[in-house]
C-alpha cells in the first residue's frame, strides 16, 4: 500500500510541477523490492519448515496394536480414538500422545 501511494504522489508531483523530484519514485521502488524480498525469504522458511514437518511424519508409527471392545486389535494410528488402550512393547514408537496405565 506504501509503494503504491508513493508512486502515486510521485505521478500527482509529476504532472503538476516542471521539476519533480525522483525521492516519492524511489521511495516506492525500495518498498516494492523489500516486499518481494520479504515475500520471497517467508515462502523459503514455510517450504523448509514444511520439509521438517513431513519429515517427523515418517517418525511416527503406522500401526499401533490397541484394546477396543475388549479386543486386541492392529490398526491404523490414524484411527485411534480416545479412550483405546495402546499395546507398546519395549522398541515401539509410541503412535500418539497417551497416559501409561501400567508398565513391568
Amino acid at each position: 500500500v506504501g509503494a503504491i501511494l508513493c508512486f502515486g504522489s510521485y505521478i500527482l508531483e509529476a504532472t503538476t510541477q516542471e521539476s519533480p523530484t525522483n525521492d516519492h519514485l524511489w521511495l516506492g521502488i525500495v518498498l516494492v523490492i523489500l516486499t518481494m524480498v520479504t515475500g520471497m525469504f517467508s515462502y523459503y522458511q514455510e517450504s523448509k519448515s514444511t520439509k521438517i514437518m513431513e519429515t517427523f511424519n515418517e517418525l511416527l508409527p503406522q500401526k499401533a496394536i490397541a484394546l477396543r471392545d475388549g479386543e486386541r486389535r492392529e490398526m491404523n494410528v490414524t484411527d485411534l480414538v480416545l479412550g483405546d488402550i495402546v499395546l507398546i512393547e519395549t522398541g515401539d514408537r509410541v503412535p500418539a500422545d497417551i497416559r501409561i496405565l501400567e508398565c513391568q
